[in-house]
């Protein structure tokens, strides 16, 4: 009997300790999501989840990266096994049609994730992870449900054999960007009540132009040709807008 006791209030600390860390990372959530990663303590978000002790941060978390990558991980193994049940989707049969499957894969996940309690700061909190280089979001997520966007850049590539693997690279960046703050600007502005800029559309037509948009910038020219004709008139307008007596 007195081992069964013992299980139990084992069984209950435990259970109790879980509670505590998911609130935390609740708290913490939200509160980077609000107010910034840089400028929220440790000790702020245990106030803020009502915890007394001065330790609780440490005991669970042992450090804010730490706590950075718990945060991330909660929610990114559902987003990365949507992003690969997605991604299933692409067959080869059509450029367009898999360069626009790819897309739905990158963005879909987050768009879903809003529906979820806490998704806008979820949204929010990873926009700061990703744009803050001093945060290093690959090397936080590198390992822990990241298939799914390693997956996307492999088919990418696969699809857009014809441009330079830099190129390629480059552009995955500037879309991984665009859909972090597009996502979390137009969060932000809809937490304030404001229906304008990025979140002036309802939510199916943002995210339907998204990947729209997502797609045309894959699929743009790329070559020597392309830039010469992007070049030349920038050239030319620059030109003009000097004085003859200053050219050559």
């Amino acid at each position: 009997m007195k081992a069964q006791s013992g299980e139990g209030a084992a069984a209950q600390s435990g259970n109790r300790s879980a509670s505590v860390r998911s609130r935390l990372i609740d708290v913490a959530e939200r509160l980077f999501a609000e107010h910034g990663i840089d400028t929220v303590s440790l000790n702020r978000i245990a106030r803020a989840a009502n915890q007394r002790n001065s330790m609780v941060m440490q005991y669970h978390f042992g450090s804010k990266t730490a706590l950075l990558q718990a945060i991330a991980e909660r929610r990114m193994q559902e987003v990365n096994e949507r992003r690969l049940e997605l991604l299933s989707r692409v067959d080869g049969s059509n450029r367009l049609a898999d360069l626009r499957r790819v897309a739905e894969a990158m963005v879909f996940p987050f768009a879903e994730h809003l529906s979820h309690e806490g998704g806008s700061y979820y949204v929010r909190f990873v926009a700061q992870l990703y744009s803050d280089p001093r945060l290093e979001f690959f090397k936080v997520i590198k390992g822990r449900h990241d298939s799914g966007m390693r997956e996307a850049g492999r088919i990418v590539r696969e699809i857009l054999s014809e441009m330079p693997h830099d190129v390629v690279k480059h552009r995955l960046a500037l879309i991984m960007s665009l859909i972090f703050s597009g996502f979390a600007d137009r969060e932000k502005l809809r937490a304030a009540g404001k229906h304008v800029g990025v979140a002036r559309l309802h939510t199916a037509h943002f995210v339907n132009d998204l990947i729209t948009m997502i797609v045309g910038a894959l699929n743009a020219p790329y070559g020597e040709q392309a830039l010469a004709d992007q070049i030349e008139p920038i050239t030319t307008a620059n030109e003009a807008s000097i004085p003859s007596t200053e050219r050559g």
